[in-house]
């Protein structure tokens, strides 16, 4: 049940940061002289693209009115919002959750196709949030006069867990209703998050099509860009860190790589990529990584597994390394001269005895101690030069392959010590940036606007974007070596 909106209420503070300046296009007192003051329950949401979404306001248990928040009115005379702000809004919008607002008269356009009344604003305020774990029960869309809402207007209440898709048909929208990190991770960091957390077959279930959706999603954004690889010709994203390492020692140069202290692997995560180009390539790399990972010996394992059947299947072979009796350069001489014997035969652990499989044990372990790369733990910033003297200047690339926030640091850094560099951007975060500008004025709203706007930086040697060959975002912006003179 809906809490009743007569009850007294504490507004919650607003952030500055949420705070949305209205841009009035004139002295509008003709729109002022109709400002209508509403306090009502979010009862659905909806967002139609990019510059318009709408919410559904329940006044009270007979009431509701539709109120739009769009950036894209060209009307004179009328407060507007830019693209930017109406994102912050759209992220501030809940369903449930008590609001009061200022809002005005929508266009002719959009009063004509509803039976039900329609207003327009700019900002809202947010009184009570809706309480609880379990996600508000969104009532169906008012509808507009040629496809009118069939269902009951009154809340649908569904037990914690299910999921109820009878207000929308958007795939998309549908996707509100749960925990996007909870499903990609089975881990949720938000204390008070609302958003559903299915566990189970439910989750098993739910997590697959969220896989195949953006599965088709990356593939079909591919297909849009300018790309030289053939859809069907890519690896799967998870190959990414090898095929990254692969072409920055095709680009670059074993040599030049291992110069100086080597290659420095910006926010490297869990050092996938600098495992590799260790490993697998024997390039000098070390992870620069403020956040201290615990160590996951099975992680490590499994990375070591891949790179040894990649470097099998590099060499000829057919990657089944595993069914034969790897040998280390640690081996005593008998052990290698067995491992050799043993090589030709691929059920070769039917036939060793309880000595012989203790010492591969010991030989496996060894080399997992021994698959680690340098860390450093700390952020790479203005003061990691005063903490690690010579680290940087002696640096031989800087590298890396993470979300915005490490991205442009990395770059910049890059071109203030003049050194060359390589990363691919996975996305961007709009509204963490919303200073960012092409060259022509443009927002920075796109993970394509975001590479070009750091192509559009100064450097002394003009960078480059070259696409590697896996599902996804592929797009690598690099500086080329300095030729000489």
């Amino acid at each position: 049940m809906m809490p009743p909106l007569s009850s007294p209420v504490e507004p919650s503070p607003i952030n500055e940061e949420d705070t949305v300046q209205v841009h009035d296009n004139s002295a509008s007192v003709s729109v002022a002289s109709q400002w209508l003051q509403l306090k009502g329950q979010i009862v659905h949401l909806r967002k139609c693209y990019k510059r318009l979404f709408f919410m559904d306001l329940r006044i009270d248990s007979h009431t509701k009115h539709t109120i739009l928040f769009r950036s894209d009115d060209a009307r004179d005379n009328i407060p507007t919002l830019t693209d930017l702000e109406l994102t912050k809004l759209w992220k501030r919008s809940k369903r449930g959750d008590i609001i009061d607002l200022s809002c005005f008269q929508t266009s002719e356009g959009e009063r004509i196709k509803r039976e039900h009344q329609v207003f327009q604003a700019v900002n809202f305020q947010v009184l009570k949030a809706w309480p609880g774990f379990d996600p508000f029960p969104s009532e169906p869309a008012m509808g507009i006069k040629d496809t009118p809402a069939t269902a009951s207007t009154a809340p649908k209440q569904t037990e914690p867990g299910t999921v109820d898709n009878s207000s929308n048909t958007d795939s998309s929208y549908s996707w509100r209703d749960y925990c996007k990190f909870w499903i990609n991770s089975h881990k949720c960091l938000k204390e008070d998050c609302r958003l559903k957390h299915p566990t189970g077959d439910e989750y098993t279930r739910v997590q697959e099509m969220w896989v195949s959706e953006r599965t088709q999603e990356r593939k079909v954004r591919a297909r849009i860009q300018d790309d030289p690889h053939a859809t069907s010709s890519k690896v799967p994203h998870s190959q990414r860190a090898f095929i990254f390492g692969r072409w920055i020692v095709e680009k670059y140069g074993r040599e030049y790589l291992n110069s100086g202290s080597g290659v420095l692997d910006i926010a490297g995560g869990k050092g996938e990529i600098s495992l590799f180009l260790t490993h697998m390539f024997g390039i000098r790399s070390t992870v620069i990584e403020p956040n201290v990972r615990p160590d996951k010996p099975y992680q490590r394992k499994n990375l070591m597994s891949v790179i040894q059947k990649q470097m099998d299947i590099e060499a000829g072979g057919d990657g089944h390394f595993y069914r034969k009796y790897v040998s280390s350069e640690t081996e005593p001489p008998e052990a290698s001269q067995d491992s050799k014997t043993a090589d030709t035969s691929v059920d070769v652990d039917l036939d060793l005895d309880e000595e012989a499989k203790k010492e591969r044990r010991r030989i496996k372990k060894q080399q997992l101690l021994q698959f680690i790369v340098p860390r450093l733990s700390t952020l790479m910033n203005d003061q990691f030069e005063d903490q690690y003297p010579g680290v940087l200047e002696s640096a031989s690339i800087l590298i890396g392959m993470h979300p915005d926030q490490a991205t442009e640091p990395t770059v910049d850094m890059a071109l203030k010590h003049r050194k060359p560099f390589a990363v691919v951007p996975c996305c961007v975060f709009a509204h963490e940036n919303p200073e960012r500008r092409l060259r022509d004025g443009g927002e920075v709203n796109t993970t394509f606007d975001f590479i070009q706007y750091l192509m559009e930086k100064e450097s002394s040697v003009p960078m480059q974007k070259d696409f590697l060959p896996f599902d996804g975002m592929n797009i690598v912006v690099h500086q080329p070596l300095k030729q000489p003179q």
